[in-house]
């Protein structure tokens, strides 16, 4: 059955990247008859008599008519949406209120309607798989994933919508297939706490040795996974061992009854399995799953600081990041397993870019699909089937390449995630080339880090919070700090003249105690984000709660 599925999705992906490949080639003349059908399907809404879509006739019309817009604009057609009111920022029906992950503070409600799921799932669940397929085909064996996602409905709002992650939505989509594609029972899917879920996971994949794939919504999940491997494979191998689940995992008792009529004692897996983790987990991956092909996985930018842990545990798999997604809409695709570049997809949206040029960032003036150049960097402006007109999602991209007539993107940095305490504009692409630099030079093993502007001293500076795996010395800290205010000042020119200007003093590290960083991401969760969908936040300037936790656990 599963090897029938992938044939089917893999055949379906070809007829899929027929389409695509067609309509990258006019990529223009699409993206503006997407804009011109969201226009006329939603020209009755509330926000389509007040614009007037029924009048507008080109992209030009559209500029003038319709202004530039962020999510505030929406934050209230959007509670009356939510209260069940119809028609109002679309015609279509709401499926369910996409939950974003608030790495830059506010959670937002997007939300989803059957087109737009089933555009983004046309592309999630087809044509990354057939470009999977294309990329490591020379050891495909048609073998289950281990995919790290939930299900988990968060709540709903007063008008009974569901409110989810857009991963979530996704999986609940196709969750009668799951037990085909992937190693873990729906049930596992369900199960609300982090660790609990992780350790089943890792229970059920460990079972199958012709695992073929790992694959999470971001790298940060895939470490998550192989630390609590690192940390729990003893009681896995029991429980293998045994064919039941430990007494002592927080699960509710009739998932494990459940999943526990799932698992018959393996000894001879179990065994095997003794006899791998005690050579270490250098190379883990390969060696208790001889079949494994890849790990996909969103990685690059500021990402980019979990590959090299990762590959320690996957003796350096290839990582393939298959698409740039967001609750707002399915952006890009990438054809290629061996880099981290997007093919914009015409008919997911209506695309609009500001180019980001120094004194120019908060320019009106937007270009389209056809006009962007290699090497200029943009924010990506929105129009969605879902609602969201000219609507800035903050991302910022550089151009590299061209897939046909359609750009390839980078992903480069958020732009709320910046510290600017003197206009040097120091992005999350400048914080992570300097960090990463930094703990390579002085062979640190970090877990995790985020920054803030620091005012309690004059001039100011960036305070770092870092934990580390393993305890560092004092005088490492003053070295640590060095380097890596050196590395910044190479990074960022306009932090450098603000270092020699004395315009700024030199970085702060403070030291945070083992699992913050884990602490962190429960109070995220509990604030309703998936948990496969959890970012660590970059700047966290204004947000109080991670604030809070980090003041209680510095060292």
């Amino acid at each position: 059955m599963s090897k029938a599925l992938y044939k089917i999705t893999i055949e379906g992906g070809g007829l899929v990247k027929k389409k695509f490949d067609k309509e990258t080639r006019n990529c223009k003349k699409v993206n503006e008859e997407v804009l011109f059908k969201i226009l006329r399907e939603n020209c009755k809404s509330e926000i389509g008599i007040k614009f007037n879509f029924r009048d507008i006739n080109s992209i030009d019309d559209f500029k003038e008519h319709v202004p530039l817009t962020q999510y505030d604009y929406y934050e209230n057609y959007i509670r009356r949406m939510s209260d069940g009111e119809k028609n109002i920022l679309i015609s279509e029906g709401v499926e369910y209120f996409g939950h974003t992950s608030g790495t830059t503070g506010k959670q937002k409600l997007i939300p989803s309607t059957k087109t737009s799921r089933k555009l983004a799932s046309k592309y999630m669940a087809l044509l990354t798989n057939k470009f999977s397929y294309d990329n490591f085909r020379e050891n495909w064996n048609y073998g289950r994933g281990l995919m790290i996602a939930d299900i988990v409905m968060t709540t709903y709002t007063q008008g009974g919508v569901p409110i989810c992650s857009a991963t979530s939505g996704g999986m609940n989509g196709i969750r009668f297939i799951l037990p085909y594609l992937y190693t873990s029972p729906i049930e596992v899917m369900k199960i609300k706490d982090k660790e609990s879920s992780l350790y089943l996971h890792l229970l059920f994949a460990l079972k199958e040795t012709n695992l073929l794939y790992i694959s999470g919504v971001f790298i940060s999940n895939i470490l998550d996974l192989f630390r609590i491997l690192e940390s729990k494979h003893q009681d896995l191998v029991r429980d293998i061992r045994r064919g039941c689940i430990r007494n002592n995992l927080n699960i509710d008792e009739n998932t494990r009854k459940k999943l526990n009529s799932l698992l018959s004692p393996d000894a001879s897996r179990a065994d095997k399995l003794e006899y791998e983790f005690e050579k270490g987990l250098k190379g883990i991956s390969r060696r208790v799953w001889p079949n494994l092909s890849y790990i996909a996985t969103v990685t690059g930018a500021n990402f980019s600081i979990y590959d090299e842990k990762v590959n320690y545990y996957t003796d350096s798999l290839p990582i393939y990041s298959p698409a740039y997604a967001a609750t707002e809409a399915m952006i890009g695709i990438n054809p290629y397993g061996n880099k981290i570049r997007y093919v914009i997809i015409p008919d997911t949206a209506f695309y609009e870019f500001i180019p980001q040029k120094e004194g120019k960032e908060d320019s009106q003036h937007t270009l389209c699909l056809e006009e962007l150049e290699i090497g200029t960097k943009y924010e990506i402006v929105i129009t969605n089937y879902a609602g969201l007109y000219r609507y800035r999602m903050g991302d910022v991209i550089q151009v590299v390449g061209f897939y046909n007539n359609c750009p390839e993107v980078e992903f480069l940095y958020r732009k709320n995630q910046v510290l600017n305490m003197v206009s040097e504009k120091t992005n999350e692409e400048h914080l992570t080339n300097s960090i990463k630099s930094t703990i390579k030079k002085l062979n640190l093993n970090l877990v995790d880090y985020t920054t803030m502007p620091d005012n309690s001293v004059t001039p100011g500076r960036y305070a770092f919070y870092f934990e580390f795996k393993n305890s560092i010395y004092n005088y490492k800290i003053k070295l640590l700090e060095e380097t890596l205010d050196k590395e910044i000042r190479s990074s960022n020119l306009a932090y450098d003249r603000a270092r020699n200007n004395k315009n700024l003093s030199m970085v702060k590290v403070i030291l945070l105690q083992p699992n913050t960083f884990n602490t962190i991401k429960e109070s995220l969760y509990k604030k309703g984000i998936s948990k496969n969908q959890i970012k660590i936040p970059r700047v966290i300037s204004n947000n109080r709660s991670i604030l809070n936790i980090i003041n209680r656990n510095k060292i």
